[in-house]
């Protein structure tokens, strides 16, 4: 009983220290370093500045969009753990900064390498007055006039295809024009459809990352379809690294449950025209 109420009492004392009730209401990232080995983030944009929060901490830059951190001296009285400051990193684009945790070599929960995901990003550029709901829903009518003679992607599962049209933005939004087609005869009722950002592979399950983008509007309140649906769907935009894709996924309410899935490149992103 005496060794669990000292577990708690070290725990209670770890979470003090480590995370201050001023930054509660808006904490920033941690990351824990160790002074075994180095931390590496990865950024999607090429890094134009760094600030380092203390003396105790080196960095360089292997690549321009990698940056190599390591702590250059190890204090034997140190107490464990001990925050080192802010870190700030710019890109071409964006701000982020970080909370640095001293933590012993031996912790498990040392970070060897790190994202900078869009969540964590701040823009330096002013930000583009946003649209309001009409407006979006006025651009999204001038989207769905027009429909290409060729599909930008396509992808079918169980005879559910889903097909890209078009790709456009608008200050900071993606109209993303889909196209639903059903080739059974049993009508297809909408669950949800999602819109993620993943990694291209999987190299280890603890290393997988994604996160959802965040939907906007949609033109019409689209649950169903027999044989054909279209309808246009309004994102926030987002940077990300080339070896992440955009990941379109809709599925079917049960029964039935059939998923169908679609994969856009960075690429096609990038390469949106603008209206």
């Amino acid at each position: 009983m005496k060794k669990l109420s000292a577990t708690i009492i070290i725990f209670f004392t770890f979470c003090c220290r480590v995370f201050p009730a001023e930054a509660c209401s808006n904490p920033l990232p941690i990351i824990y370093i160790s002074a075994k080995s180095a931390v590496h983030l990865r950024s999607p944009e090429p890094i134009s500045y760094v600030d380092l929060p203390s003396s105790r901490i080196s960095g360089d830059l292997p690549l321009k969009n990698l940056l190599r951190l390591r702590i250059l001296r190890q204090d034997s009285s140190v107490i464990y753990p001990r925050e080192l400051g802010i870190l700030t990193v710019t890109g071409e684009q964006f701000l982020a900064q970080y909370r640095i945790i001293l933590i012993p070599s031996d912790a498990a929960q040392a970070h060897s390498e790190i994202e900078i995901l869009p969540r964590d990003m701040l823009p330096l550029v002013p930000a583009v007055p946003s649209l309001s709901t009409p407006q979006i829903k006025a651009k999204a009518i001038e989207v769905i006039t027009n429909k290409p003679n060729k599909s930008l992607a396509t992808a079918s599962n169980q005879g559910i295809s889903i097909k890209v049209h078009q790709i456009l933005c608008c200050g900071e939004l993606i109209f993303l024009d889909l196209g639903f087609e059903n080739a059974t005869e049993l009508e297809y009722q909408i669950d949800r459809i999602s819109f993620t950002i993943s990694d291209k592979k999987i190299m280890k399950a603890t290393n997988f990352q994604q996160f959802p983008l965040e939907l906007k509007q949609a033109l019409h309140p689209l649950e169903r379809f027999s044989k054909r649906g279209r309808n246009i769907y309004v994102l926030a935009k987002a940077t990300f690294s080339s070896d992440k894709r955009l990941v379109i996924a809709l599925s079917e309410k049960q029964p039935s449950s059939r998923l169908v899935s679609l994969s856009l490149a960075y690429r096609d992103i990038l390469s949106a025209d603008s209206f």
